[in-house]
């Protein structure tokens, strides 16, 4: 399950990231590119001094968000139904 949830990682983020976050390719390269220039958008929390990624609190798949999971605006952000259109 972990191979496959990689494998769809990098497609999606090669195929369709470059729409996704309105960048170039060659940031979605680099791991640590990604964490400095999206980690916000794609659901980090600070906490204790740390941090984690929030499964479901993240920016880029909420409409209007707000801080925290919406279930009313989850998947409705206007930047995935763009991408979900070409």
């Amino acid at each position: 399950m972990s191979q496959q949830r990689s494998n769809t990682a990098t497609r999606v983020r090669r195929h369709a990231g470059p729409s996704i976050f309105g960048c170039n390719l060659d940031v979605l390269l680099s791991a640590e590119a990604r964490d400095t220039a999206f980690r916000t958008q794609v659901g980090w929390v600070e906490k204790d001094g740390g941090g984690y990624y929030d499964t479901w609190a993240v920016e880029i798949l909420h409409k209007d968000y707000k801080g925290a999971f919406d279930i009313d605006g989850i998947f409705l952000n206007s930047i995935l139904m763009k991408v979900s259109e070409s």
